[in-house]
């Protein structure tokens, strides 16, 4: 897939752009209730309550204007969440999301259509994100004849000139989504998010469900129409090959918290936190010869019930009596990166 991408992002990038994207403090809290049965028997002294899963955890990040950011992490510790929360899908439970001075929360009265415009998604399943009784043509132009984007009767001419946009012929606007392969549902699913004309696009795992050349061809259009659009980028996955290609920042998480922060560059050079460290250990590499794997040791402990301090020290090979009584800051440890680690190594 290396071969198949034309560039790397710039690394200047970050330096030279502005603050965008504001996520302060923010944190959310799902719900788990308890079943009926469980419910009688707290009546007759059984202990039993609804339980709470913090799936992000006080979560603090700027995203320059113009740059993509990567967050990345093992599967759930947080990244969709932060992501639709990022959105306004979701809102949260303390702290705020903002964007260009504007508050972005699902719950926030103050909230406009506009508002909701500038940011977009692009979700893993296309075929789970698209109607599927619906044409391309209705899929890509609902939202704008909605908003008083465009006028109904210009809607073939305007979804024509999104298909070639993402790289589609504009003979296929009226198919449904069975009848296009993946990497086509993607690109439909990122033109119908480009139809709004938005400033800040979240990809959701855009690439994960696709094969390695497709995903190459994605990528390149993704870096494409950041650089045509000017857009801002919050590229979220689990797979660290394909974020090295695209993002200016790598936001590291584990079960709900930031634990590393870095310029693509210094992060790939070399890892701070224990966590972002094994990681890396795990990429596959071009003529490293045989080698044998070894998982990250132990388990993803429960939302419900995470270890105190340093969430990540029952697995840490370096963990000391601190690691598991105190939670460490997100401090900084030389060049602009950020880590959340007690070790002075780091």
């Amino acid at each position: 897939m290396l071969a198949e991408i034309d560039r790397l992002p710039d690394e200047s990038a970050v330096e030279t752009a502005t603050p965008h994207v504001v996520i302060r403090n923010a944190s959310r809290n799902f719900v788990q209730k308890i079943s009926a049965v469980e419910a009688l028997l707290s009546r007759v002294g059984m202990n039993y309550a609804d339980r709470v899963v913090q799936a992000v955890s006080d979560v603090s990040l700027e995203i320059p204007r113009g740059t993509a950011v990567g967050l990345v992490g093992e599967s759930g510790c947080g990244k969709s969440t932060l992501g639709r929360m990022a959105a306004g899908l979701l809102s949260a439970t303390h702290g705020e999301v903002i964007i260009d001075g504007e508050r972005m929360d699902a719950g926030h009265a103050g909230m406009s259509a506009r508002d909701m415009l500038r940011v977009q998604m692009v979700f893993q399943n296309p075929m789970a994100s698209l109607n599927p009784r619906q044409k391309v043509v209705d899929i890509v132009t609902e939202a704008a004849v909605y908003h008083g984007l465009i006028r109904r009767r210009d809607r073939q001419e305007f979804a024509a000139e999104l298909l070639r946009e993402v790289g589609l012929p504009p003979d296929v606007l009226n198919r449904l989504p069975h009848q296009f392969s993946g990497g086509q549902r993607q690109r439909i699913g990122i033109a119908r998010a480009l139809s709004v004309s938005p400033e800040f696009l979240i990809c959701d795992e855009p690439v994960a469900a696709l094969d390695v050349l497709i995903q190459a061809q994605i990528i390149n259009l993704l870096l494409e129409l950041k650089e045509r659009r000017k857009l801002t980028l919050l590229f979220i996955s689990h797979d660290l090959g394909v974020v090295r290609h695209i993002c200016d920042e790598v936001v590291v998480m584990y079960l709900g918290r930031i634990v590393e922060r870095a310029s693509t560059a210094d992060l790939f050079a070399g890892p701070a936190h224990p966590y972002t460290q094994a990681l890396f250990r795990e990429i596959p590499r071009i003529g490293s010869g045989r080698r044998s794997y070894e998982p990250i040791s132990g388990e993803i402990p429960s939302p419900l019930s995470p270890p105190s301090g340093c969430h990540f020290h029952p697995r840490c090979p370096c963990a000391i009596e601190k690691c598991s009584l105190e939670t460490p800051p997100l401090i900084p440890v030389g060049n602009g990166r950020l880590a959340r680690c007690w070790l002075p190594s780091v």
